[in-house]
């Protein structure tokens, strides 16, 4: 291993790797990628892809996105809401059956007026 060409090919292919490892970490991607939890994301990185869009375009089309999820949320809120007043007697009378059969089928029978006693004191769940 005296031979000083070996040695200059050597330092010549760890100089490369040094400089390709250090430029791949330091460079920016000309795109951001999506954010895991960003709305419609491999939508997103679709369209993107599939129509080349410059930095400006995926921006707003990021923003657009955005905004429809909100917009989805929103909608399904308002109809939660409206739904609310119809299911809160539906679900009061499933956790009443429920607390039965579980009084009837879970509790052991020799401590169930112990469970009938907890479940006064006990607060309903909204």
């Amino acid at each position: 291993m005296n031979n000083v060409r070996v040695w200059v090919v050597l330092l010549a292919i760890t100089c490369f790797a040094g400089g390709l490892s250090a430029g791949m970490a330091l460079a920016r991607p000309a795109v951001a990628p999506a954010p895991a939890d960003e709305p419609f994301a491999d939508y997103r990185r679709a369209l993107r892809r599939e129509f080349d869009l410059d930095a400006e375009r995926d921006r707003l089309f990021a923003e657009l996105l955005r905004n429809y999820q909100r917009d989805i949320e929103a909608s399904q809120e308002r109809v939660l809401a409206a739904s609310r007043s119809q299911l809160a007697p539906e679900l009061a009378e499933l956790g009443l059956r429920y607390r039965q059969l579980i009084r009837d089928h879970v509790v052991p029978p020799a401590r169930r007026i112990e469970f009938d006693q907890r479940v006064r004191q006990w607060e309903p769940i909204p």
